[in-house]
C-alpha cells in the first residue's frame, strides 16, 4: 500500500516536491507547455492601439478610469503552475491563466454584465456607487461597449482577451493539463509501491 496518501492539489505538490523532485519538475514544464500557447494568442489579441480616440493616453488626467496601454495589457497576461489560494468553495486550481492588470480586466470582460453599458445617472448624481455612467454623455457606456471587439463564449466564460483564446483552445490545454496531473500521479504511486519513499536531498 502507499504510504503518501494525495488527497488534492496542494498535497500532490507537496508530495511531489518533497520526494520526487523530478517528476514535480516534468509536471511544470509539461504544464507550461499547454498553457504558453493559450497565453501566446491572448496577448495577440490586445489591439495595438486604442479602440476609441477618447481611451487613449493623454498629458492630463480627467478621472480615474485606467487610459488604454497595449504593453500594460499584454504584460497582465500570463499563466501560473503554482497550486492556487482555495476559493469560496474550497476548490484550488493546479494550473492556471491570469489577466491581471486593471485596463485588461476592462478590456476582456466590459459588457458581459451590461451589454449596453452602465446605466446612466450623470456627472451631477449624488451617491458614490461605482455601478453606473456619470458621463456627460448619456449613451457613453453603450458607445464604449460598441467600440470594443465582440465577446466570445468559452466553457470558462466569456471575455475578448483570454477567454476568446480559450475558446479557439477548444480544450486542448486543459486536456494536456490534466493529462500530466495523472501522469504524475500514476508515476508518484508507481514509485512508492517500489519502495517506501525517502526525503529527497
Amino acid at each position: 500500500m502507499p504510504t503518501v496518501d494525495i488527497r488534492g492539489n496542494t498535497d500532490l505538490r507537496k508530495a511531489l516536491r518533497i520526494f520526487a523532485p523530478d517528476l514535480e519538475k516534468t509536471l511544470r514544464d509539461e504544464m507550461k507547455a499547454g498553457l504558453a500557447p493559450v497565453v501566446k494568442q491572448a496577448r495577440g489579441f490586445v489591439p495595438s492601439t486604442s479602440p476609441m480616440s477618447g481611451w487613449a493616453p493623454r498629458s492630463f488626467t480627467e478621472a480615474r478610469f485606467p487610459f488604454y496601454n497595449a504593453n500594460t495589457i499584454r504584460k497582465g497576461i500570463g499563466y501560473s503552475t503554482l497550486v492556487s489560494k482555495p476559493n469560496k468553495n474550497g476548490f484550488t486550481s493546479m494550473a492556471r491563466i491570469y489577466n491581471q492588470s486593471a485596463i485588461g480586466a476592462i478590456y476582456e470582460t466590459s459588457g458581459r454584465k451590461n451589454p449596453n453599458g452602465q446605466a446612466w445617472v450623470g456627472p451631477k448624481a449624488g451617491g458614490t456607487g461605482k455601478g453606473v455612467s456619470r458621463s456627460i454623455n448619456p449613451k457613453a457606456g453603450q458607445q464604449f461597449i460598441e467600440n470594443l471587439d465582440p465577446l466570445v463564449t468559452s466553457l470558462k466564460g466569456r471575455g475578448r482577451l483570454i477567454y476568446r483564446a480559450w475558446a479557439a483552445n477548444r480544450g486542448v490545454t486543459e486536456g494536456i493539463v490534466n493529462k500530466a496531473v495523472d501522469k504524475a500521479i500514476t508515476q508518484f504511486y508507481a514509485r512508492n509501491l517500489e519502495s517506501k519513499f525517502s526525503r529527497a536531498a
